[in-house]
């Protein structure tokens, strides 16, 4: 099997796949931003959402190997113009939705599933079609269109709910998808060579088998990840069926189904028939470790946004689009250094790449430090520009060269799999960002708030009953709108600890947010190890 190259890829098709690219990074960033908007017209949570994006990232990542499996079959090409219908039918359901259930079925499900090769067949065409330092340029151009389209979908996607209405914030990535579609003609038409069956089986067992892991793990905040704080039940039956939370269950018969993939996968290439992807691939370490690390480099920039989406409106009281240019600063220094860096081509012919790489993580750590020394009560948009740069300085770093060293362990005809694999485990560590960093949020904070109450009374209660509460605390989170939880709360405490509700809410929100902030500081150490065994440069294997 192999997909030819084209001689060239003119203007329109060039503007067709960064567009895409755009439109898709837009309408991830815009849903974090309108939250509050969404939760207010819709009767909902921040929790509700949450979810949401953490099932849009878990159908994304999982769908992806049937995904390679019929690009081989039918021609990429094809699927992407398929994708692209059934991206547009998702985001105009989601306009429409009346409900939390239909805005989760079209933006979760539907758009997921379409979201797929719109997010692999771009790379996968410069790849193919540009090589050397046109190819470098052509990273450097999908990297900023990403980078803009996130920051497009803060900006413009909060100025639109809070001007007109959070429906209109998904218009314009509607009118990017039309423009795309005109131009989907100048295009490529990638000949595929591949007369082998679709590898239902093995599609199967990844959507599975991903899908469990990541459900398991965006449960956690609701049903604990070791002992049970709630009875997970499916029609009456209660599973799992002893004293155990659902989460470490989802992950073990994820695990177990993913092990029963490679096995698969392995059993399907020694007979020479389909499989959705080569496992000699994810023998290269140099491959495996880029790829990980730039997994969980997206897990902690996603994650820190995610919380600051909801922290930002409720410590500082502010719109979605306020809320949207505090963010800013990180994702317009972003792009700035990748520009800098890789357009200008000076850091990568001085400075070794790796170090760069390494350098950025160092940053990106520094910047998370600053932006946890500038949590106050009197926090405001200033006070946290100056971590928020420093960690757009880190990541533009790390984004210049992660994917090129991670790349130089592939040989050419490996690289559009290659693509297929490292695309959508990005997206798994959007979705592991959100599930872990968002949930440990709602944890501390509902803690915090328990054990604040608890010594306002001075009282003290025995272990069981604290968690119970904090279970309970979190569920109002992630069910109740700001007004209702603060309406609840104040009806559930005495008089004297009703009027210092908002001081003790605001202290949790900061105290949660610093844990946060400390568990993501603990990933970046994760980060700079598994970057350890990359090579020094991108021509190196």
């Amino acid at each position: 099997m192999s997909e030819t190259r084209s001689i060239k890829l003119g203007q329109k098709g060039f503007w067709a796949i960064n567009l895409t690219v755009f439109m898709v990074a837009y309408n991830v960033s815009v849903m974090p931003a309108i939250m509050p908007a969404i939760v207010a017209d819709l009767n909902s949570s921040v929790g509700y959402i949450q979810s949401i994006l953490v099932l849009f990232s878990l159908i994304t990542a999982a769908f992806a190997p049937t995904t390679e499996n019929l690009c081989r079959f039918y021609g990429r090409t094809p699927v992407f113009f398929t994708g692209l219908l059934l991206y547009g039918v998702g985001i105009v359901l989601t306009v429409l939705s009346p409900t939390m259930g239909v805005l989760a079925v079209s933006f979760s499900i539907i758009t997921g599933l379409a979201s797929t090769p719109l997010v692999s067949t771009p790379w996968t065409i410069a790849d193919l079609v540009y090589q050397g330092k046109s190819q470098e340029q052509a990273t450097v151009v999908l990297i900023v269109a990403s980078a803009v389209g996130g920051l497009s979908g803060g900006l413009l996607g909060g100025f639109l709910a809070s001007q007109v209405g959070w429906r209109w914030a998904f218009v314009p990535s509607l009118a990017v998808l039309i423009l795309v579609w005109v131009l989907k003609r100048s295009l490529p038409q990638l000949v595929i060579r591949c007369e082998q069956p679709i590898d239902w089986i093995g599609g199967l067992l990844s959507f599975f088998g991903l899908g469990s892991i990541l459900a398991g793990i965006s449960l956690a905040g609701e049903f604990g990840w070791w002992e049970p704080k709630r009875i997970f039940t499916i029609a009456g039956l209660v599973l799992p069926p002893f004293p155990l939370s659902i989460v470490p269950t989802l992950i073990a018969v994820g695990l177990i189904i993913l092990g029963l993939f490679m096995f698969w996968q392995r059993r399907q290439a020694e007979r020479f028939k389909a499989s959705l992807l080569r496992i000699g691939l994810l023998r290269k370490q140099g491959f495996v470790f880029g790829m990980l690390a730039a997994m969980v480099h997206v897990l902690i920039t996603t994650g820190v946004q995610f919380n600051l989406y909801q922290f930002v409106p409720v410590v500082m009281s502010l719109n979605p689009f306020q809320a949207a240019l505090t963010v800013v600063p990180y994702n317009l220094t972003m792009v700035i250094v990748v520009v800098s860096v890789l357009k200008l081509f000076v850091l990568g012919d001085r400075i070794c790449p790796k170090y760069i790489v390494q350098s950025g993580i160092a940053l990106l750590a520094i910047g998370i430090g600053i932006l946890y020394r500038s949590l106050s009560i009197q926090v405001t948009s200033i006070g946290l520009m100056p971590g928020l740069i420093v960690m757009g300085i880190g990541s533009g770093l790390f984004l210049a060269y992660i994917s090129r060293l991670t790349y130089a362990a592939t040989a050419d005809h490996e690289k559009p799999e290659g693509s297929g694999i490292y695309n959508p485990v990005q997206n798994l560590g959007s979705s592991l960002g959100r599930a872990i960093l968002g949930t440990s949020l709602i944890f501390f904070a509902s803690r915090d708030v328990v054990d604040s109450i608890l010594n306002k009374l001075g009282q003290t209660i025995v272990p069981a009953q604290r968690s119970q509460l904090i279970a309970e605390l979190q569920e109002m989170f992630q069910t109740l709108s700001r007004q209702e939880f603060r309406e609840m709360l104040i009806q559930r405490v005495p008089p004297p600890i009703a009027a210092v509700i908002r001081p003790i809410s605001l202290e949790a929100a900061i105290s949660g947010m610093q844990t946060s902030l400390l568990i993501a500081l603990a990933f970046t150490g994760i980060c700079f190890l598994l970057a350890t065994p990359l090579p020094r440069y991108p021509g190196d294997r």
